[in-house]
This record gives structure tokens, sequence and C-alpha cells, in this order.
């Protein structure tokens, strides 16, 4: 069973005799490609270099500039450094690495608050028991450094980590889950990552009676709510980034629920954490990218344990495991990284999806070729976690490159999640691949929509069809529908976009295309983007009177701490209606286009 209805159910499907020996790892399951002597470099690198510090003028510097990464670095560095040199002295048993593990261990307990400037009140309060995303991720890798190692620890090291997980977690978990707001917010990733690491930290850690249980039966209960809210076919509205960091959580939780119940509760059953691994496989972006629609990041790594566990458990491992040979995944996070891997792959049979719970489409022409074009196109609302104005958004990826792509996530402020959002070219409308109305485009919030209305599949071409016409306000708007045809005759394929725009009045009309690569304008209405590996060939047809700009968004800090400009096509004309057709070639050699 994946869920359970009463605490008792709990209680009487964990097995006491599971609870006397490490759960997360054990010693017959570890796999042989370990890359041991990189860890013990870099654990001989940390013994001489001094602990990050996470200084109170930096955590004071978020409320006076907004600013976060001054302290986030070395808090999350510091917790880094102390699971690495966990897992060298698992590995190693050296007393050196032990040493100063114990020395990061109770620097990370000395601390005032496990959690982010970002998530607490500028004027703390300190009989609160404030729980966010790192301080559930904190409790969670302290739990399993006892669990692997707490036979080697000192005493004072244990108990230490007992009280504090105790005084800080448990308790005020126990007392009243839903004083914290993402105990019930199902349709967020801090849903899944605080109450997984929450209930991974209490079995890791051995949370005495009465937390263990009612902690345990409270998460299984609010982690099958969550799963609930993907789609039919295992889709997430935050995109990969966000599943990957939200089911990672809820994986290692569900994966040691399993272990001290036998199987009897194995929250893997649920039937969308069962199929939910294909989400990635079809968002996948070769060769080291995904689709990154909102607050993504087009280079994600997934977890390596994430992809264990859900190549163990669910019935796409075939699937999942095709995906992890294709890229380089995020090694040395947890101590799941280090047991042995399935190694059955294939890739999915079919070459398209569309999520329709999210209303994403994603196709492309084949698996095989890493150079082949990929089509990626979003409806949804403008309403939703980690909202950006983007329904009717697309990427349009070849020669591993996307020529037409989506900005991404940006540098996280305070102003980035509040009031200066939507004035932040990577959330607003200025940053996507929109129609714009006298100068403006989409709304904000649910009501503003779009919908896929047809999706259909050839074999030279996919036709997809989008209504946005309620995605604007509607006072100038008759009707607004965007139409993709993904071509798939030629090699390297192709793309047509059509729009049709019909007002109530006059208007002035633009349809914006982003730009990835290197511009260069051949004509008033043709032009080439330059690549790595290819080149695109773009032609507005239409409007014949229409007239093509070349704007540019410069200086954007983006959330990799990276800073870039970008080009994007402006095609302008006005009147009561109009329709846009562009042509977008991939080519090689200029003869192609030609």
């Amino acid at each position: 069973m994946y869920n359970v209805s009463r605490p008792e159910e709990i209680k009487g499907n964990v097995s006491r005799e599971a609870l006397n020996e490490p759960i997360i790892l054990k010693k017959d399951e570890i796999r042989e490609d370990i890359p041991k002597d990189k860890i013990i470099k870099l654990c001989e690198e940390l013994i001489n270099t001094p602990i990050p510090e996470a200084k109170y003028s930096y955590f004071r510097e978020f409320y006076i500039t907004g600013n976060r990464t001054h302290y986030e670095a070395p808090h999350r560095l510091k917790r880094t450094n102390m699971y690495l040199l966990a897992i060298g002295t698992f590995l190693t048993g050296r007393g050196d690495f032990l040493l100063r593990l114990q020395d990061y261990i109770w620097d990370i307990c000395n601390e005032v608050t496990w959690c982010y400037p970002a998530h607490l009140p500028e004027e703390l309060n300190y009989d609160e028991p404030y729980i966010d995303l790192f301080a559930s991720m904190t409790a969670e890798q302290l739990g399993e450094i006892l669990d692997v190692l707490g036979d080697k620890l000192d005493k004072n090291i244990k108990e230490r980590v007992r009280y504090e997980l105790k005084r800080r977690i448990f308790i005020p978990f126990y007392e009243n889950p839903d004083r914290y707001w993402w105990a019930n917010a199902y349709w967020s990733n801090w849903c899944a990552v605080c109450c997984g690491a929450v209930g991974a930290s209490a079995i890791a850690g051995r949370a005495e009676e009465p937390y263990f249980t009612k902690i345990l039966f409270d998460v299984t209960q609010r982690l099958n709510r969550y799963l609930d809210y993907f789609d039919d076919e295992g889709g997430w509205v935050e995109g990969v980034g966000y599943w990957n960091f939200g089911l990672t959580h809820l994986s290692r939780f569900a994966d040691s629920l399993y272990r001290i119940t036998y199987g009897r509760i194995n929250l893997f059953e649920h039937p969308k954490l069962q199929i939910t691994g294909l989400f990635p496989v079809y968002c996948y972006l070769p060769p080291e990218g995904f689709v990154n629609f909102g607050d993504c990041s087009y280079e994600t790594r997934l977890n390596r344990d994430l992809v264990i566990l859900l190549s163990r458990y669910t019935k796409v491992g075939k699937e999942l495991n095709w995906l992890a040979s294709q890229m380089e995944a995020r090694e040395l996070e947890n101590f799941r990284c280090l047991r042995r891997e399935e190694r059955v792959l294939e890739p999915p049979k079919e070459t398209s999806m569309h999520f329709r719970g999210i209303d994403w489409v994603i196709t492309r022409k084949s698996w095989e070729d890493k150079l082949g074009p990929i089509l990626a196109v979003k409806a949804g609302n403008n309403g939703e976690p980690h909202n950006q104005l983007d329904v009717g958004h697309f990427i349009f990826n070849v020669y591993g490159q996307s020529f037409l792509h989506d900005l991404g996530a940006g540098i996280y402020t305070r102003e980035y999640f509040r009031e200066g959002r939507y004035k932040n070219p990577f959330c607003n409308a200025e940053g996507h691949s929109l129609i714009f109305i006298d100068g403006k485009s989409e709304g904000i919030g649910k009501d503003f929509e779009g919908k896929v209305i047809t999706f259909e599949k050839g074999k030279d071409r996919d036709d997809i069809l989008l209504d946005l016409t309620k995605a604007y306000p509607q006072e100038k708007i008759e009707k607004i529908t965007r139409r993709l045809q993904f071509l798939k005759e030629r090699r390297d394929g192709g793309l047509i976009l059509e729009d049709s725009i019909l007002l109530k009045a006059t208007g002035k009309i633009e349809s914006r295309i982003q730009i990835n690569g290197e511009l260069e304008r051949l004509s008033d209405k043709s032009f080439i983007v330059r690549g790595k590996y290819g080149n695109l060939f773009v032609k507005v047809k239409e409007p014949v009177e229409g007239v093509v700009e070349i704007g540019e968004l410069k200086n954007l800090e983006f959330h990799d701490g990276s800073v870039r400009d970008f080009n994007f096509l402006n095609i302008v004309t006005s009147g009561k209606e109009a329709r846009f057709y562009v042509i977008f070639t991939p080519f090689r050699e200029r003869d192609e286009i030609e």
C-alpha cells in the first residue's frame, strides 16, 4: 500500500529489527565504480580549509539590499563539505576525516537557525521553531550521518545531533505541522522537500515516540496528496529543476519507509510516481539540457540517488536509465549514490508527449540523433508556482542548442519573489516569445490562460494549435491563436510559426521571438542565427507590410551567477487583425537554404 489512513498502520508495519541496523546504505549493496580517489583528495583538502562562515552581516544583507547569495553560498557549501566528509569517512575509516566531519557537525549545530534569511521575518522570534527547505534538508543530512556513521561518532556529537533534531524539527512538526504553510502546499516543491526531508530525518535519526509514528503518518499522508497534483502523464508544473528537487527528498523518505516496513508501505506504488520518471526524459534537450519553462535552468543536473530509486521502484526504470546514460548526474550528495544501479536502459517508444494537466507539448524527430530537432510548447496559465508570463511560449532546439529559447531562471533576490517579479525580463512577457497588443502582453493570475486545442502527430510533421485568447486582458482582444508546425521530412527538421490575431479595434500588433545565438541580418525579413554545430535560417513571410526589428536584452543576471545578453526579433504591424507567418530552417551548409 502507498498510503495509510491511521497512525496505527505506521506502528503496525514498522520493523523494530530494521531500525536496529543501518537503513540508508548496506555494505552488500555498494557499487564498485565509486570514485574513491577523487573523494579522498577532496576530503584531504577540507581538513586544511576553514569551515565556511555564514556571517550575521550576510544574513542582515538580505533585508537591506535583497541579496541572497552572500549568506546562502557558505551556508550551502558547509553542508556539502560535511556530507562529503561523511562519505569519505564511511569509505576509508580515516580518523582525520572523522575529526573534521565532527567539526562541521558541531558548527552546524551551533547555528542560530538552519533557515535562509529569505524564508524568515526580519525580526526573529527565538521562541518560534522555523522550518524551511534548508532546515529540513539539514535535518535529513544529519539524520543520515547518524544512521550510517553512528557507531563511529563521539557520544557528544551523537547526542548533540539528536538534541537539535528533536528541538528544531521533531517536536514542532509533531505538535502542529499545519503551522507551516508548506505542509499543505501540495502544488509546490516545498511540500515534497520539507515533508520528505522531515520524514527521512525522523527515520534515519531514530526519532523517539510519540514523535516517530505521528511524523511518519503525517508525512505519508501529505506526500500522497502532493503526488496527486502531478498530471496524468507525470508532468510537474514547476519544471524539471523543481521536479528533481521535490522528488529527491520525497523518494529518500519513501525509500527509508520501504526499508523499515519491508515494503509493506511503499509510496512508490502511487500511480503518478510510477510514471513521472518520463517527465525529465521527454524534457531532455541533448547533450546536457532540459526544457526550462518557468524558474528552471537549462543545465539542470538530476540527483543520482533519485534516478537510482525511481529506476528500481517504478515501471519507467529503463527510460530513466537511458537518460542517465546520456548526461552527467549530481554525484556524492547522498549515501544512496553509492548503491549499485540497474543497467537495463532504452529510450521511450514514442517521440512526443502532451502533458495535458500542465498543457505542455514536447516532440522530437528521433531519440537517436543528439543533434536532431526538438520542439517544446507551453500553454497553462499565469498563476502557476514559479510563474512567468509565458502562455504560448516555445523552445526550438537543434544541433544541441536552443536557438529559440527560454531564458530560464534569473538570480534569486528579494524582489524576484515579490512586487518586482514582473518587472524582471526573466519573468515578464518581455523575455518570452509572445504576442503584444499596443505594447502590452498577457495578464497576471490563473484566469489568464491558454489551451492546446489540438496536437496532431504525423510522419512528416506534427501540428500544434493553441488558443491564447484568454491569456490577455479582454477589453481589446477578440481572438488569438498560435499554430506551430514541427517539420520532420528534412534531416534537421524545421518549424513554422503562424499567429492569428483579431482585435476589437485597430491597434499595434507585435510577435516577439527570443533568439539564442549570433544573429546576422540578411534582408528586411530574413536572418541567420549562428550556433556551434549548425545554424538557423529565419524567414518572415507575413505580414507582408510588417517591419522586423532587432531588440536586445542586456546584462541579464542568471540564477547560476552568469551575466549575458540576448537578441530578439520583433515583428510589428498594425490594424484590427494580423497574421504572422515565420519559417525556421536549420542548416549546416549555406547551400541548404539557397
